[in-house]
């Protein structure tokens, strides 16, 4: 299938890892150009000029979504780079060490706040375009009742992405963006949570297994593959979606 990417112009936030990563490397396989952005710096330029070695047009700077200031500068600056924008993928979280209340408010922070701020700075530019798109990756422990203690806050402000996305897409509509969201289930990458936890909790790590259907873990490029379908113009009638990548995961229906 032809996604109709070639030409696009993307940006996602969070690419130089995991499923990030992923995504920046199937965007640029179909032909897009993408600026991306990360806290570590010497990883992100390593990736960077790989990619452009490789012949892509690839574009990153380290920097901290949640300090505003700084993000939206660079953001702002990466667009200058690409000409444009057609495509906003939200990506970036990170695991929070604080604790009580301080770890709600960092999480809100990380998980919820940096994405809207994002999304606003993306629709000025989304809306000159002819196929703008909006995918955020958010989780399904948005729905779970029985998360792991450390992901108590993180799937209540996922759960708040997901209502904010499908009500940004009926509003955003009319401008012609789409807005979606993809939550992936326990996702195994190099240097990612689950590989710690196999590495510290076997016992754990092969629990989280038995989740899926498939008797296994999914991969950063499965949930690349579907994020990069939806940001496409071959899902052009297709909005305000919530794709489940989770091998069945989640015992419900999902209507």
């Amino acid at each position: 299938m032809d996604l109709g990417l070639a030409g696009k112009r993307a940006i996602v936030t969070g690419g130089s890892r995991g499923i990030g990563k992923a995504i920046v490397e199937t965007l640029i396989g179909e032909g897009v150009a993408v600026a991306t952005c990360a806290r570590g710096a010497e990883a992100l330029q390593a990736n960077i000029d790989q990619w452009n070695a490789a012949g892509a047009t690839a574009y990153g700077d380290a920097v901290d979504v949640t300090d505003e200031a700084a993000f939206n500068a660079w953001f702002e600056k990466a667009v200058d780079q690409l000409g444009g924008l057609d495509i906003f993928i939200s990506n970036v979280t990170t695991r929070i060490r604080s604790k009580g209340v301080e770890r709600w408010r960092d999480t809100f922070n990380v998980d919820l706040l940096q994405h809207i701020n994002a999304s606003e700075l993306a629709l000025p530019h989304l809306k000159n375009s002819d196929a703008g798109a909006i995918v955020y990756v958010a989780s399904i422990a948005s729905v779970m009742t029985a998360n792991m203690p450390t992901e108590t806050e993180y799937g209540t402000m996922k759960a708040a992405l997901v209502s904010y996305g499908t009500q940004l897409a009926n509003r955003v509509g009319r401008d012609g963006i789409r807005v979606n969201l993809v939550s992936p289930g326990p996702i195994y990458h190099e240097g990612g949570f689950w590989e710690m936890v196999e590495q510290k909790n076997p016992d754990l790590f092969k629990m989280a297994e038995k989740v899926s259907v498939f008797r296994r873990l999914g991969t950063a490029q499965e949930v690349a593959n579907s994020v990069v379908f939806l940001a496409s113009p071959a899902a052009s009638n297709i909005t305000a979606a919530n794709l489940r990548v989770d091998g069945g995961a989640i015992k419900t229906v999902n209507f």
